[in-house]
């Protein structure tokens, strides 16, 4: 690149860079409200919550990193016309490539980073979040207990702990179990709730069982003691998988139950076309903002009509490409039109930048280009 095009690259990259960081950063913080809410509810610790949030970060900026490649080259190229940059490179005649090339660039770079983040980050990312949050949900310390308070996960099991530690050891335990007769009452000074591939148990160490047997009280002391919990937690622990968790040929060749399920195998379809599809938006929606901004006479009054309407268009183009994905995944002659709409936008863009003869006749149509008044003496 020339140094001038280096000039025009970095314009546009450092505030992609800050937009990428600021939209995900607000992202972030509207996907932890749910989160924040889930992990204090099962009394999990500040770095599960951190934790799961981040993994959700990579189909976050899936989201919205064509919108910060779109809003990064509109703010680059409205500050070189502003500051008459562009003009003065018009006039030492760059042709319309050398000025767009390198915000082609970045555009491209940003379609190759989405399909990397498409293909590989995100389901590797969502799994393994899916595995956190399996944890969470049978984590039997938070289902059963809650430190001070008599919990009762079944009709007939009240269970009770002082403290619950970090580590899931409990301290001061009473459960009151009248699954099998005679009910039974156990007092220990610590526990600890374990899972295996089948099973699921409560240890109780050091305490006593007190239970009426006929008539008669009969305690007995233990160093100790295994509580079968299997019929009473939930012990599935296969990970469900959504559509944006899967792999590429996971969504196009799934298993023959999801193939048969027609519920689910058109959105897997849609979502293994979306994958595809949405990484065009980033060039697509550049090339739109070239198109208003690159081309065209210089306007000393500024450029907020067009901008403003170069906006509009391209968030409802953005818009318009979530709805067909939602449309695809009902009707799966739909798919073709996730590439047909940035695709149509890439050739007209492409055919009005380098089209120096027409370049101000749709601008003038639509009112964004003023054309000087001649006044007579």
């Amino acid at each position: 690149m020339s140094r001038l095009q280096t000039y025009f690259w970095k314009q546009a990259f450092w505030p992609l860079i800050f937009t990428l960081l600021g939209l995900s950063a607000l992202a972030l913080l509207v996907q932890s409200l749910t989160t924040l809410e889930y992990i204090v509810e099962n009394r999990q610790s500040a770095f599960t919550f951190f934790y799961i949030t981040v993994l959700s970060l990579p189909l976050l900026i899936g989201v919205i990193l064509p919108l910060a490649v779109f809003i990064a080259v509109l703010y680059a190229l409205n500050r070189l016309n502003v500051d008459s940059e562009m003009a003065v490179a018009k006039s030492v005649g760059t042709s319309p490539w050398q000025l767009s090339s390198p915000f082609v660039r970045i555009a491209c770079w940003a379609v190759i980073a989405h399909l990397l983040l498409n293909l590989v980050v995100q389901p590797l990312s969502l799994r393994t979040m899916r595995g956190e949050i399996l944890k969470v949900k049978t984590d039997l310390a938070a289902q059963m207990v809650r430190p001070g308070e008599f919990v009762s996960p079944s009709v007939e099991l009240t269970v009770y702990a002082r403290e619950i530690f970090p580590n899931g050891r409990m301290s001061d335990v009473i459960i009151r179990d009248s699954r099998q007769e005679p009910a039974s009452t156990y007092i220990a000074k610590t526990g600890n709730i374990a899972r295996s591939e089948n099973s699921a148990r409560l240890t109780l160490n050091d305490g006593m069982i007190q239970q009426m047997d006929e008539g008669d009280f009969t305690p007995i002391t233990f160093e100790s003691y295994q509580i079968d919990l299997s019929n009473v937690v939930a012990n599935d622990k296969n990970v469900r998988l959504k559509p944006s968790d899967r792999f590429l040929h996971e969504l196009f060749f799934p298993n023959a139950s999801d193939r048969a399920d027609q519920a689910i195998y058109p959105a897997l379809i849609a979502e293994g076309h979306a994958r595809l599809a949405t990484p065009l938006y980033n060039l697509a929606l550049s090339l739109l903002a070239l198109a208003f901004l690159a081309r065209g006479q210089f306007q000393r009054m500024g450029y907020g009509r067009r901008i403003a309407f170069c906006a509009a268009l391209g968030f409802g183009i953005r818009f318009a490409g979530f709805a067909l994905i939602s449309s695809s995944e009902s009707n799966m002659a739909l798919n073709w039109l996730q590439y047909a709409l940035p695709g149509l936008i890439i050739i007209f863009c492409l055919w009005y930048i380098f089209n120096r003869r027409k370049a101000g006749n749709v601008f003038r149509m639509l009112g964004l280009s003023r054309r000087p008044k001649v006044t007579s003496s």
